[in-house]
């Protein structure tokens, strides 16, 4: 038990670390990049790239979410009687 604790306890403190030692990073690739800094209203063209990035991301994320509770509901599925 004290293991798992110390285990628990160095991975927040880790990710605590992570988190405020982080620095900015250009998220986008050049041509996005040009093309907000070559808008009239960067600000808008930046928040569209980023809505555009997570719209993006929930089709993978949603099957990945899927197939890993599927698997979990049916993890010992060989191992049950009837």
């Amino acid at each position: 038990m004290r293991a798992l604790r110390l285990m628990l306890l160095s991975i927040i403190a880790g990710g605590i670390v992570l988190l405020t030692a982080a620095e900015p990073a250009l998220g986008q690739c050049a041509m996005c990049k040009a093309a907000i800094e070559s808008s009239a209203d960067a600000a808008a063209a930046g928040k569209g790239l980023n809505l555009a990035a997570l719209v993006l991301l929930l089709p993978p994320v949603s099957i990945f979410a899927g197939l890993f509770g599927l698997f979990y509901r049916f993890r010992n599925i060989q191992g049950r009687r009837r």
